[in-house]
């Protein structure tokens, strides 16, 4: 029964919700130039990350999300304004029916100076996108001749495409600040980030047999990373809302991250070492728990969603896990890897 109720809600979701919100991750730092396209090459001459997430494994088929990206400085003027270019894969199966959508794409953006500790950075991006759906793993009112399902019975529904192509737009912009600790030990440095991106601009058409145009995405977010003075203590706290059509989505939580090892001031190839945890809040969906550890040029975080919505009696709280990994070149400065 419980398999039956939630299927009625994923059938619901896949036939009249086309135009609901995109795939949220639950670590969604960890997706940087997916946030926002400005992000791309910002700060680093080289960068991957790379995101796992499936949900709703203890009710049905579950959905499963993979996102991964690469990011590079290809210019640089100075020491601050520079240009990046970035490709990222995403690939998500949605329920029962395999609702998939496909997207490849391509970011730049480019980055300018305010002042010594502040920069503003945007971006562009375009992708491929491509939506696959199996009708034939579908069940349908009229399939039942009043005992049992008969698969040969007509449907009754008017369904002749399986497969949409695509081109999807995006933009984004971005305020950083960036200052570094007054020396190695004392744990003083302070980051910050403000920014604004625009997903699905052109409005693409995801229904496969009529015209239902994408709403635009609106995401606000904001990130600051300090850390406590002469301690080995950092907290950083984020803040995202997303904003597409009827849909709203607000995240906000922090990470308390604890210093292993500092890093060598004399060789780049003895890096810090953090161990982080923390919690965020998705509005009326879930509570996440996080913990990331960070190994020099490395990081490997696993998060859990705890469902508190009205699905709960059908999950039992159950939500979904993700995992991540990113990898940044050993020649970083303290202050850039707070932004």
């Amino acid at each position: 029964k419980r398999y039956k109720i939630f299927s009625l809600i994923v059938l619901g979701l896949i036939v009249n919700g086309l135009k609901a919100q995109d795939v949220m991750l639950s670590q969604p730092l960890e997706s940087p130039i997916t946030l926002n396209p400005a992000n791309t090459g910002a700060q680093y001459d080289i960068r991957a990350n790379l995101n796992y997430r499936q949900q709703w494994r203890s009710v049905t088929d579950p959905f499963t999300t993979v996102m991964a990206s690469a990011d590079s400085k290809i210019a640089s003027k100075g020491k601050s304004s520079s240009l990046g270019v970035g490709m990222f894969i995403v690939n998500d199966k949605a329920g029962s029916a395999h609702l998939n959508t496909f997207l490849s794409g391509l970011n730049i953006a480019a980055k300018v100076p305010i002042s010594n500790s502040q920069n503003f950075s945007g971006g562009i991006g375009v992708a491929y996108m491509q939506r696959h759906i199996d009708y034939s793993e579908l069940t349908w009112d009229k399939q039942y001749d009043g005992l049992v399902y008969n698969p040969d019975l007509s449907n009754g529904e008017q369904l002749s495409h399986e497969r949409t192509n695509n081109v999807d737009l995006s933009a984004g912009l971005q305020w950083s600040y960036g200052k570094g600790a007054t020396t190695l030990s004392s744990n003083d440095n302070l980051g910050a980030q403000v920014g604004v991106s625009v997903f699905h601009i052109n409005k693409p058409n995801l229904s496969f047999d009529y015209n239902d145009k994408s709403y635009m995405r609106v995401v606000f977010h904001s990130t600051l990373s300090y850390g406590i003075k002469n301690s080995n203590m950092q907290i950083s706290p984020s803040f995202i809302a997303a904003l597409q059509g009827p849909s709203r989505m607000f995240y906000a939580g922090a990470l308390i991250k604890y210093k292993l090892q500092e890093s060598s001031k004399y060789t780049d190839y003895v890096l810090a070492r953090m161990i982080n945890l923390g919690a965020y809040y998705r509005f009326g969906d879930a509570v996440v728990v996080t913990t990331q550890l960070e190994w020099g040029q490395y990081a490997f975080g696993i998060s859990y969603d705890i469902n508190i919505s009205s699905l709960t009696k059908v999950s039992t709280g159950r939500g979904g896990f993700e995992i991540s990994a990113r990898y940044l070149p050993l020649r970083s400065s303290a202050s850039s890897r707070l932004l």
